[in-house]
């Protein structure tokens, strides 16, 4: 799920007019940025961005005096987001890949960034910086691998599984460095500030395992998109190596999902990893079902101390699911063969699904849709589909084109399943090498997700996905057979 910058309240917001310099303007969104805790160095990057953002929405032709651009700043807790407007001369497609802020992208000025054309609210770009991101220097303990020392026996039936307070960061830093060193896929986490900010915006609700001297040595974590979300992630899931063995995993877990049903929660998602199998039968723990494999997620890169960490290519995440309360029956579209892998998923969830195979084209012409590109976020785009037009196919190729520079490892695609032309949106994307990832229920506040996903090129470590057992298995078979049959047809 994502939150949209329309969404949230604003913390500036400035309306130019045709003779202000950029600079002004700019200079604003710098100081709100610094004020909000993000670094003089990113924030200077971030001013350039905007400065370039302002230049390209002034150069464009207007009509009258409808000339005014308005510049917004949104933080939300884990980034500062700023939406660049204009009413002037709509944006192509083939214009907007060409802008020089595009290249300020490719060279990491920024985290996200996306210019597009909106129909009659006009122009809109959106760049964002993520809060955090850098080491912190509270960081000093040594590594622990497979020779570190491990805890004495019954010593992990005296740590206390709590709700993560503020005084606890800088514990938190510590068993993560000790687990990853400096690899972990989150590199927010490492800097303090940032994680006491998540915790005291509601955005990040943690669990922790701590020792009878207050040592950090578990995490795992409910992580919401916004206070609206329903349906928020699972992970987070850390275990210091010297206490692994000692089901700490599966205590924390059961704890964050009473948070979970505590916060009125639909369900909670979490995304485990597949070199071990560690994290999924702690979902499994809590009743978690397999609904999806996202393929080649993660960067080879990314170690685990006192784990096995194969180098066959980029490894992937099983995407497993739990129900905190009773959840909606809604009808929902999925193509004939999708739904013969949902259909008994639901059923193990105890979720009504009455599902509707036939492809139904749209009523509407014009899809609505919102783009997230992170090429930090281990080379990443999201998509997400408001409403589901008869020029879907056109909007993704133009979105697919964009992406074209960015050297993007995957670009997921989120449909709302509860629209009737679902099924026909999913048989157009794929055509455009988009297959199925998930399905996550209620992921879309009163629609379940339907969401696809189109992988790169990269090498992919086939071999070492593993699941805790024969359930996930299956959905592992099937994603992957979809992902060779549509590679063996664009082969062709």
């Amino acid at each position: 799920m994502v939150t949209t910058v329309a969404d949230l309240h604003p913390e500036l917001r400035l309306i130019m007019s045709e003779d202000e310099p950029v600079e002004s303007a700019s200079a604003a969104v710098r100081a709100c940025a610094v004020g909000n805790g993000l670094g003089a160095e990113r924030a200077t990057r971030l001013q350039v961005v905007v400065d370039e953002l302002l230049r390209e929405a002034k150069e464009r032709e207007k009509v009258g005096d409808d000339g005014a651009i308005t510049v917004s700043v949104v933080v939300d807790g884990t980034s500062v987001r700023v939406m660049v407007c204009d009413a002037r001369l709509p944006l192509t497609s083939a214009e907007a890949r060409r802008l020089p802020s595009r290249q300020l992208l490719r060279l990491g000025f920024v985290d996200g960034l996306h210019v597009g054309y909106l129909g009659a609210e006009g122009n809109r770009a959106t760049c964002e910086m993520r809060l955090g991101g850098t080491a912190s220097a509270t960081v000093g303990d040594e590594i622990l691998g497979d020779d570190g020392p491990a805890a004495p026996e019954g010593l992990g039936d005296e740590i206390v599984i709590r709700q993560m307070e503020e005084a606890d960061v800088v514990g938190l830093i510590r068993c993560i460095y000790r687990c990853y060193g400096y690899t972990y896929p989150d590199p927010s986490l490492y800097e303090e500030r940032h994680v006491r900010r998540l915790l005291r915006a509601g955005i990040l609700h943690s669990v922790v395992a701590v020792t009878a001297d207050g040592e950090i040595v578990g995490h795992c974590a409910l992580v919401l998109d916004g206070p609206d979300d329903r349906v928020p992630e699972a992970g987070k899931m850390i275990v210091d190596p010297r206490f692994r063995g000692h089901h700490l995993a599966e205590r924390m877990a059961e704890l964050r999902n009473e948070v979970a049903i505590g916060l009125g929660l639909a369900g909670v998602y979490c995304d485990c990893v597949t070199n071990h199998v560690g994290s999924q039968r702690a979902a499994l723990q809590r009743d978690s079902v397999e609904v999806g494999l996202l393929v080649g997620a993660i960067s080879a890169t990314t170690t685990m101390a006192g784990l096995p960490n194969p180098d066959g290519g980029r490894r992937s995440l099983l995407a497993m699911y739990n129900t905190c309360a009773p959840a909606l029956g809604p009808t929902i579209s999925l193509p004939g063969h999708i739904a013969d892998v949902v259909e008994p998923i639901a059923g193990e969830l105890g979720l009504v699904r009455d599902i509707a195979p036939t492809e139904v084209a749209p009523g509407v012409g014009r899809t609505v849709h919102r783009v997230v590109v992170q090429p930090w976020a281990d080379g990443m785009a999201l998509l997400t589909v408001d409403q589901i037009g008869l020029d879907l196919s056109e909007r993704l190729t133009d979105d697919l084109e964009g992406f074209h520079g960015l050297d993007l490892a995957t670009v997921l695609l989120d449909l709302p399943a509860h629209d009737p032309s679902a099924a026909w949106a999913a048989s157009q994307a794929e055509r455009l090498g988009f297959v199925f990832c998930s399905w996550l229920p209620e992921g879309m506040g009163a629609s379940d997700t339907l969401r696809l996903q189109r992988v790169s090129d990269r090498e992919i470590d086939f071999p070492s996905i593993l699941c805790a057992r024969p359930t996930g298995e299956a959905v592992r078979d099937f994603v992957i057979a979809e992902w060779r049959r549509l590679a063996g047809e664009v082969a062709r």
